[in-house]
């Protein structure tokens, strides 16, 4: 079936314009399921995208769904517990803690639980689809992409930092948007790190920072911490052999995504999609 795009323009329909219109009027009808204007809006609000882009991802969202309960892919409340507890413990916290921190920021740990279980039925329909179209990677192409990307397989000894701790990681968020501020409630400590001192966690995240940017906000049950990296030395090559399970690594995810853009890009293709009104 050939994709179908209408707009239906009558006073019928669109009677008012404004608010009210956006919370009533219908944007797409995909495979018969409508998505409103109010639920691009939504999104778009929430998520700091455009109309157009929240479109997109909602009709992927209705095709994602669609495949989901064609294929019958549930989730259960001990998965969503485990995938909790594995969240909680790479932050360091017991999952009591890690929802307690969630609470802080007022996010409703229902709403939480319930996207996390949306989260892992789509990581089902994902693995369904690239599970049987992943073919091996040879060693060849692990070759060629390592001698492609030297950079990519350097890493730093050395960190010329700037620390910043708080109880209250909104002010580290606003730091991010604007490094003159200085909130009361942060603490800034210059210093210089070195790899061989620090967690392989610490060590990957300094590494993958770019000079003169801040790291990502770290949340642990005593506070809140971000680093600004300010110049990294003592570089070192990580030889081949020691590369390849990363390569690998990296290699299968972009085959994996691939594979996944592929499948829905055809499902797109052959669902009927009629545009009642696109978002302005």
């Amino acid at each position: 079936m050939k994709i179908i795009q209408r707009i239906l323009v009558g006073a019928s329909i669109f009677a008012t314009l404004g608010f009210s219109g956006i919370i009533t009027g219908v944007s797409v009808i995909i495979n018969d399921e409508p998505i409103t204007l109010y639920e691009v809006y939504k999104y778009s609000q929430k998520y700091k995208v455009s109309k157009k882009e929240s479109l997109e991802i909602l009709v992927r969202q209705k095709l994602e769904q669609s495949q989901i309960k064609k294929l019958g892919i549930t989730a259960d409340i001990f998965e969503v517990d485990n995938y909790i507890d594995n969240l909680a413990s790479k932050n360091n916290m017991s999952q009591y803690e890690f929802l307690n921190m969630l609470k802080s920021k007022d996010i409703k740990i229902t709403d939480y639980k319930k996207e996390l279980k949306n989260k892992i039925k789509t990581d089902k329909l994902y693995q369904t689809i690239y599970r049987d179209k992943i073919k091996g990677i040879e060693e060849s192409e692990l070759k060629k992409f390592y001698d492609d990307n030297q950079e990519e397989f350097k890493l730093a000894g050395s960190f010329d930092v700037n620390i910043y701790t708080a109880q209250n990681p909104n002010d580290l968020v606003a730091i991010q948007k604007n490094p003159m501020l200085q909130p009361k409630g942060v603490k800034i400590q210059s210093k210089t790190l070195y790899a061989k001192e620090l967690d392989r966690n610490l060590n990957a995240l300094l590494n993958r920072t770019k000079d003169g940017t801040f790291t990502q906000i770290i949340n642990n049950k005593e506070g809140s911490t971000m680093l600004f990296v300010k110049s990294k030395g003592d570089f070192q090559t990580i030889p081949f052999e020691k590369a390849k399970p990363n390569i690998y690594r990296v290699l299968s995810q972009q085959k994996e995504q691939k594979a996944i853009k592929d499948y829905f890009e055809k499902l797109k293709s052959s669902a009927s999609i009629v545009v009642v009104r696109p978002p302005s």
